[in-house]
């Protein structure tokens, strides 16, 4: 009787301690994904372009990229290769201007449509214009230009410019203020507006001011400023927007039809000789922004982080350009619940991408480059995105452990595998070099013992494809 209700005593106990275990696996996994995030440089894969200005993804391992002076560029990740592509219009190189952003058609695998916003001479000056040219391998062929903004001005200030397309294939293109304040509340011209177009550079029948007397029937909404950074909302199609303040005063906005923003009649920054611009950061009939920076960190570049949340919930990825930051923000229900930054001073970025499996990408200035970034904590996909294998096929255990585990994977083809394990900031730890591995399921030990008490993430690399799994030292 005794023996046996010591066995039922010790048995009851390594229940109570396996449960209590996976109560603080839980509870610290769910911490790690909780914690800051933040961004760092993992590789620099083009540090001698020009002034780049705007890039896109043809696929997980194309890019095309604009150069301010006016040359657009092709360059393929796995081979560093670059090739310049012709038949690029030409650009007015006028201060802010030149050539601009870059923007593929939503059925580019069939049309090969690219679109380019550019600065281009007219009489009196200059303006932002809107071309789409036919990508045939190295060649933009018979570029056309589909809009231009008016009217012409001669100054080298806020062209803006970016190009959205929304869920029903809607062009959204952006004009900044071009240093005429006074005139962006009018609606008899393009300066600080959301113009939206057909893919052709047609006017929709549906925008807010078709058959609107004395009003452009571009216009979708007005008020902005100098916006350089616009984009969809992957889960809700909703078109989200950032714009320039003067000194302070930087915004993000929602993008709604027929709404003014409030530039210059409100504002949250000043002007750069400290004088005040209005007494008023909001009035009747103007839209608020979602958030505001002050003081400014000129933001640039733009892109949401597609990585399975609520559609009420947005991870957004924001360039700063004199900031030399990326700002990391997160929202819900369109309300900033909190944000940080990263790679302080590393220079001045002017666009963040995530790419169709799930990595990160920016282009700075001072110095220019193109980089591919890590994050602290794991980022995936959606799951109808197969570039990013899901955590559930591969399996750490013990996990937690204090010693060693098994890292039990499965390879579909005959392929290299690495895997690295980072620390909770992102810290590179260990990395075991690519080995390869024929297909089917293979184990791997992994060794904690010389890690210190906390919580890790191991990436498994398989070229195509990576994974990540949670893991806490005991």
């Amino acid at each position: 009787m005794k023996n046996s209700s010591f066995f039922s005593n010790l048995k009851l106990k390594l229940k109570l301690g396996l449960i209590m275990m996976s109560a603080l696996f839980v509870l610290t996994a769910n911490i790690g994904f909780s914690q800051t995030p933040e961004l760092f440089e993992d590789t620099v894969l083009l540090n001698n372009i020009a002034a780049p200005w705007g890039f896109t993804f043809i696929n997980k391992n194309e890019v095309l990229f604009t150069e301010k002076q006016g040359k657009v560029y092709r360059y393929a990740i796995s081979t560093g290769t670059l090739d310049e592509i012709s038949g690029v219009p030409t650009v007015s190189q006028n201060g802010q201007g030149g050539l601009l952003d870059i923007a593929l058609h939503p059925n580019f695998s069939n049309n090969n449509f690219v679109y380019l916003t550019y600065a281009i001479a007219a009489t009196g000056g200059q303006t932002t214009a809107l071309g789409r040219g036919t990508l045939v391998g190295n060649q933009l062929q018979n570029f056309t230009e589909l809009f231009r903004a008016l009217p012409i001005r001669n100054s080298g200030t806020h062209f803006g410019s970016r190009i959205v397309f929304d869920k029903d294939t809607f062009l959204y293109m952006s004009v900044g203020d071009r240093g005429a304040q006074d005139s962006v509340q009018s609606k008899s011209n393009h300066f600080g507006k959301v113009l939206r177009f057909n893919d052709d550079g047609t006017v929709p029948a549906s925008n807010p001011l078709v058959g609107v007397a004395n009003a452009k029937p571009e216009i979708y909404c007005w008020g902005n400023r100098n916006i350089q950074g616009m984009v969809m909302n992957p889960a809700t199609g909703e078109i989200y927007a950032h714009e320039h303040g003067p000194r302070g005063g930087d915004e993000l906005n929602l993008i709604k039809p027929n709404t003014n923003y409030g530039w210059p009649e409100v504002t949250f920054g000043i002007n750069y000789d400290g004088t005040p611009i209005t007494p008023d950061t909001t009035l009747p009939g103007m839209e608020l922004p979602l958030t505001y920076w002050v003081p400014s960190i000129a933001p640039s570049g733009m892109t949401f982080i597609k990585n399975r949340q609520a559609n009420n919930e947005a991870d957004i990825l924001i360039g700063a350009l004199a900031g030399t930051h990326i700002h990391w923000l997160k929202m819900k229900d369109n309300k900033r619940v909190s944000s940080t930054r990263s790679m302080n001073g590393y220079a001045r970025f002017r666009d963040i991408r995530q790419a169709p499996d799930g990595k990160i990408y920016a282009m700075t200035e001072s110095p220019n480059r193109f980089v591919l970034l890590r994050s602290s904590v794991p980022v995936f996909v959606s799951i109808e995105d197969r570039g990013i294998e899901l955590v559930e096929t591969s399996i750490l255990y013990p996990n937690p452990s204090a010693g060693e585990s098994t890292l039990s994977f499965y390879v579909t083809k005959n392929q290299y595998v690495s895997v690295r394990i980072f620390s909770s900031n992102g810290v590179l730890i260990k990395e075991l070099p690519a080995q390869p591995y024929s297909k089917g399921k293979h184990a791997l030990p992994i060794e904690s013992d010389k890690l210190s008490q906390g919580f890790y993430h191991i990436e498994i690399n398989k070229g195509d494809s990576r994974s990540f799994l949670k893991f806490i030292k005991i």
